[in-house]
């Protein structure tokens, strides 16, 4: 037990680090412990899947605050379809007292992008949805499918990234200005911190832009030497 203790609070520091880097920009673990940060005992988030749980998972040492809200999530790490409907009924049923917010992958987004349209009659939750956008189908670069080794030729990565990085170049803030929905595209930590402090009047997304290909770098970077 005190082997996994020392190694977990070794990658506690690394990960704090790769999170703190001004120049690194942000990524799926810094975003996650700064949504997670900002969140108390009355809040509630709602998690998406794939990269999500993960980043939270890694990044949960970095987290000093007694206090956590209570999670809402479908599926485990897997399956995608209607996350934001799922966090516009979290965000009705008013959770815990406090806020709600939905951390969410593009992907997951885009899927359910329809659970943004809220009729002019019906109630309208105060949710703040924050989206990682990393253009695709970010997971599977730390995979065996981005493994470097398995696209060695131009064409090889060619496919890999059609068939599984499965770039869409989605405007966001089109998107949801099509939905009458308030859009906020955010290039740090520091500025998605302090959208998360000012309180929600209705949905709102929040676009954190991150770059796909430097998912496995820092998977690699964080993983524990063998042995």
């Amino acid at each position: 037990m005190g082997a996994w203790t020392a190694l977990g609070e070794e990658l506690t520091e690394q990960v704090r680090a790769a999170s703190t880097d001004p120049s690194a920009g942000p990524t799926g673990p810094s975003v996650a412990t700064t949504v997670a940060a900002a969140l108390g005992d009355d809040d509630v988030l709602v998690l998406g899947s794939s990269n999500g749980p993960r980043d939270l998972a890694t990044g949960l040492g970095l987290l000093a605050q007694p206090g956590a809200p209570r999670v809402v999530a479908g599926r485990g790490l897997a399956g995608i379809d209607g996350t934001v409907s799922t966090a516009v009924g979290v965000g009705l049923a008013g959770g815990g007292g406090g806020r709600t917010v939905a951390l969410l992958g593009d992907l997951t987004f885009l899927h359910d992008a329809n659970g943004l349209l809220v009729g002019p009659d019906e109630p309208r939750p105060d949710l703040t949805v924050v989206v990682v956008n990393d253009d695709g189908g970010g997971i599977f670069s730390t995979l065996e499918y981005g493994d470097p080794a398995r696209s060695g030729t131009a064409g090889s990565r060619a496919a890999t990234e059609r068939l599984f990085g499965t770039p869409h170049g989605t405007d966001l803030e089109a998107l949801c200005a099509a939905h009458r929905v308030e859009h906020h595209r955010v290039g740090t930590t520091v500025a998605l911190a302090d959208l998360l402090g000012r309180p929600a009047s209705g949905i709102r997304v929040l676009e954190v832009p991150v770059d796909r290909a430097g998912h496995r770098p820092l998977r690699d970077r964080l993983r524990p030497p063998a042995g």
